[in-house]
């Protein structure tokens, strides 16, 4: 008998790459049809991402206009076209486990990406190696961020032939210092600190290392002004443009590597926070998929957080300094899919809700932009038209512009730049930032 409805939180299955089921091409083809069936009886998500519309349209041009008339190697673009934001499973999808149904296409797609990780070219996988990119970005990064400007037309134009990044796609910026250094010197003025009760590894990303400072800079500053002692805890990526790329084996060893390290701090006292909302889902849900039985993992999961999901613990606990200034403008917040996908509610939001006379809108709409995906030159029209309902609500009042994910505000900005929904080309902050302003002084003229 099948139970519809009903109020069960979504339970995902572990997806056990160890087991020759994982691997095997045959039964992987019947469960994408199984549940590619599933989603073509209801059609909740046609509007959700790319990856649906393409698998209709198929389904809907086929001789039977049904799933038994559709090639299997017509699947692929289908796959391509999946960002991994989770949408489909922690929002839309009534069909996810414990529903016998047990729909769970993202993990779907990452075994389709797995059986078929060979195939990725060499441009992927070399814009994928985060921590080897920002190295070198990082070593030269005045040189770096004048070549990877949008107003370099002729680099651009190469560095589309060369990786297939569309030339109208505006990148991260390399840091003049790397954040490690910084935070390295914090953690030394600090060490007087250590026995504070409250105490946090920075997972820092390599977001943050690499291309912005100013969030670990701002969180820095947070956690100073709330007597918390904190130290360095990144050493390398958290594998997420990998598992994009179905390099499955990759991100098992790199999530072994740093939990054997990091549950030492955790069995101390400390908490792991993570300032890039896809770092923290890493941690705390991907990683403990596909290393289920890993006690190191699993301990690691429960005690990561995301940085607004640990100040709002901190609030709710009375120990969150509240002296915040009043800011000149109120704040419109991009609520990132990995922030949703955390399932922790809108914790930047409640933050931000707390500096005084400040009014936070809270906007929870994909910005299309899906890591390394949204940059490419296959993608980016797409990305954009995925992200324009965003943009448009982003944009709609003149406001101080927040969002959860630095990439997804790029994205945003490129996409009001191409739709003019502003005059003007405006800076997306982090949360982070705005609440270290707050702490700071009332306007934002910087």
């Amino acid at each position: 008998m099948i139970n519809e409805g009903g109020l069960r939180a979504p339970v995902r299955k572990p997806l056990n790459i160890d087991s020759p089921e994982f691997w095997d091409e045959k039964e992987l083809d019947t469960e994408m049809r199984r549940q590619f069936d599933v989603c073509h009886s209801c059609r909740r998500c046609f509007n959700l991402c790319d990856s649906f519309p393409k698998l209709f349209d198929l389904i809907d041009d086929s001789k039977t206009m049904e799933l038994d008339s559709v090639a299997s190697k017509d699947f692929s673009p289908v796959v391509d076209a999946c960002t991994l934001c989770d949408m489909c499973f922690m929002v839309s999808c009534p069909y996810v486990p414990p529903h016998e149904f047990a729909i769970d296409i993202p993990s779907l797609f990452i075994r389709y990406k797995s059986q078929n990780s060979s195939g990725n070219s060499s441009k992927d996988s070399n814009l994928a190696k985060t921590d080897r990119n920002g190295r070198i970005g990082t070593t030269f990064p005045r040189i770096f961020n004048w070549l990877i400007s949008k107003n370099n037309i002729i680099f651009r134009k190469i560095l589309e032939k060369i990786l297939s990044i569309d030339v109208s796609a505006t990148l991260p910026k390399f840091n003049i210092k790397k954040f490690s250094k910084i935070l390295r010197t914090n953690v030394e003025k600090n060490r007087h600190k250590k026995n504070y009760k409250d105490k946090v590894i920075i997972f820092s990303t390599c977001y943050v290392n690499y291309n912005d400072s100013k969030i670990g800079e701002s969180l820095i500053e947070i956690l100073n002004k709330n007597n918390v002692y904190f130290e360095e805890g990144y050493k390398e990526c958290c594998k997420m443009p990998q598992l994009e790329q179905g390099n499955i084996h990759d991100v098992k060893n790199s999530a072994i590597r740093t939990a054997n390290r990091l549950v030492v701090k955790i069995n101390e006292g400390f908490k792991i926070v993570s300032p890039i909302a896809s770092c923290a889902l890493m941690l705390k849900s991907h990683w403990p998929l596909i290393c289920p039985d890993n006690k190191n993992i699993k301990l690691l999961s429960e005690n990561t957080l995301d940085f607004d999901e640990y100040l709002w613990s901190l609030h709710n606990k009375g120990k969150l300094n509240t002296d915040f200034k009043k800011l000149d403008k109120n704040i419109t917040l991009h609520n990132s899919c990995h922030s949703r996908a955390q399932n922790i509610g809108p914790k930047s939001a409640q933050v931000l809700g707390l500096i005084p006379g400040v009014k936070t809108i809270n906007i929870e709409k994909c910005s299309g932009h899906g890591g390394t995906w949204g940059v490419k030159k296959q993608w980016n029209k797409t990305a954009r038209k995925v992200g324009a309902a965003a943009a448009r609500q982003v944009f709609k009042e003149d406001n101080l512009i927040a969002s959860t994910c630095p990439l997804a505000g790029l994205h945003l900005n490129d996409i009001n730049e191409e739709k003019k929904l502003t005059k003007n080309k405006t800076n997306i902050y982090h949360p982070l930032e705005l609440v270290a302003k707050s702490y700071r002084k009332g306007d934002y003229n910087e």
